[in-house]
């Protein structure tokens, strides 16, 4: 390990175990660290075995490497905006609440170590490039009340290293409804049908990911549709982790995911966890 040093186990995020060849399992640690805009942005990554509670501090730094830059970070296009906002950035992923931002990070494969040749690992940059250029396209159309708000690239280095996104107050759909919370049931797919529509008859583009978790709702019980890590133009192939089985944009698909959103609001059950770490 070099340029990281933790101090305490809870200062690194735990992915999940992994399973080995031989059958055991290993517990998965990641940390971003976020540098002054002198400085680049980093994340580290790295595997255990044996029971997770039994690991120590020496034997985590012993285990976090640094992904090179160029497998998590792209070179910023020079059309792109780049985010000004009066933000303080945690030493994670996350971004204090101060001034209703949020920074969201690359993601990246919660399954293995960091390997250069898995699919997942080459992957990154594109899956990461493809959703800020859909939310570039977004910033060039008025703003929707029902859509996130972007508000421009994290550069570091001459690289991307986060979205700047406006912070949704509230929680996901199904957190809300879990918490025994209620939406208004018309007025919410009104709203959510109108933010649908402005994305393909106004930006020309489709989310693909419509579900319960891509659904910020409110305390007054406003939906916002976050996410467009699947999103692409209607017929292009979607450069996304997650495409569910359906690899090209179909407006089609959006508007099956909000007929059956009314259907799931009648009697929600447990939405699927399809998708890699942010």
């Amino acid at each position: 390990m070099s340029g990281l040093v933790i101090t305490d186990k809870d200062e690194v995020e735990f992915v999940g175990r992994r399973k080995r060849v031989d059958g055991s399992y290993s517990a998965l640690y990641f940390q971003w660290v976020a540098g002054d805009v002198s400085e680049e942005d980093a994340l580290y990554c790295g595997s255990i075995g044996g029971d997770r509670s039994k690991h120590t501090v020496e034997q985590i730094n012993a285990a976090l490497r640094k992904v090179p830059s160029e497998h998590v970070f792209f070179p910023l296009p020079i059309p792109w905006h780049i985010a000004r906002t009066p933000v303080t950035v945690a030493d994670t992923w996350e971004v204090e609440p101060r001034g209703g931002f949020f920074l969201k990070r690359p993601f990246f494969p919660p399954a293995a170590d960091y390997d250069p040749e898995e699919e997942g690992w080459s992957m990154m940059a594109v899956w990461f490039t493809s959703e800020v250029r859909m939310l570039e396209t977004l910033s060039r159309h008025p703003q929707h009340p029902n859509i996130v708000k972007y508000h421009g690239c994290r550069v570091r280095k001459g690289r991307v290293t986060g979205i700047m996104l406006g912070r949704c107050d509230g929680d996901n759909l199904w957190e809300h409804l879990q918490s025994g919370k209620t939406v208004n049931k018309e007025p919410f797919l009104t709203a959510l049908a109108s933010a649908v529509d402005h994305l393909h008859n106004v930006v020309g583009i489709v989310h693909n990911d419509i579900q319960p978790l891509n659904i910020m709702v409110s305390p007054d019980g406003t939906p916002t549709l976050v996410d467009l890590g699947a999103a692409e133009v209607a017929g292009a192939d979607i450069l996304s982790d997650r495409p569910h089985g359906y690899p090209t944009s179909r407006k089609s698909r959006d508007l099956a995911a909000l007929n059956k959103l009314r259907t799931w609001l009648d009697e929600p059950v447990a939405p699927r966890l399809n998708r890699a770490v942010h």
